[in-house]
């Protein structure tokens, strides 16, 4: 299923469709459990942080509950007109090279299970991974997703948004 995509960035920004900026100055961040228990999101944009230990750390351990779970709320925002961006967040030791793969794996597995929620418009690029890498990788099969970043280095290509 591919998903049409309703938001486009540059110079680090988010926008609409229309054009129209987003302004992310405010935007919430919140954890993917409390959002699930629907203790917040009720924001225009919100930040939700995935870790990994949610999404399961390998192929072996994915949390499909969970995940059907938080795909389950993010149809939710559709309702509402409301979107969300995940936060990947490494809650685990991410230090050498095989593990920083599987984080990136897990984050993926993350974006297939939650494909066809048009509320989600990307992810972030977490620190722990190489940002062109990242992207490729969910870019595969989400076209439509933006990506965001607080790193000052990988905010150099000005696609991504600052947030």
């Amino acid at each position: 299923m591919k998903l049409e995509k309703l938001f486009d960035s540059r110079d680090n920004t988010l926008f609409d469709l229309n054009g129209t900026e987003i302004n992310l100055s405010n935007c919430p961040v919140i954890d993917a459990k409390d959002f699930c228990e629907k203790k917040s999101g009720e924001d225009k944009v919100t930040a939700i942080t995935v870790k990994w230990s949610y999404s399961g750390f390998d192929e072996e351990s994915y949390n499909e509950e969970f995940l059907a779970l938080f795909r389950d709320r993010l149809k939710e925002l559709e309702e509402t007109s409301k979107f969300a961006f995940i936060v990947p967040a490494a809650d685990s030791d991410c230090t050498d090279e095989i593990k920083k793969q599987a984080f990136a794996d897990s984050m993926n597995h993350c974006a297939r299970r939650i494909k066809d929620c048009t509320s989600v418009i990307g992810f972030s690029i977490p620190d722990e991974c190489n940002a062109s890498d990242f992207m490729e990788l969910l870019l595969k099969k989400h076209q439509h997703y933006v990506f965001f970043s607080k790193n000052e280095t990988v905010l150099n290509d000005k696609s991504i948004v600052r947030f």
